[in-house]
């Protein structure tokens, strides 16, 4: 998977989220619960998805607690961890 496509499924996924957290703002006839679960779902469609496709763990460092943890971490803090993981794989990949 390309950098460019990645980023095009982050930013798609971002954008879902934000219209759903804004339409449980705006309407009181949406529940609120919805942009919780979104937000899970969709850490969960970029792990599945963006994370396999971009980062392949090295034979020493797949360990289950190594795996676990950074799954995890771009699982929780997605709209954090993901523009990371781009700016460093785009660095590592034109330095």
């Amino acid at each position: 998977m390309t950098i460019l496509k990645a980023l095009g499924i982050y930013f798609g996924l971002l954008i879902g989220f934000f219209v759903l957290v804004e339409l449980s703002f705006a309407f009181t006839w949406f529940p609120g619960i919805i942009p919780l679960v979104s937000y899970f779902v969709c850490g969960f469609v970029l792990n599945r998805i963006v994370l396999r496709g971009l980062v392949e763990w090295h034979p020493v460092h797949n360990t289950v607690e190594n795996v676990s943890s950074g799954k995890l971490n771009f699982l929780i803090f997605w709209p954090f961890a993901y523009p990371v993981l781009f700016f460093k794989l785009s660095v590592v990949k034109h330095l």
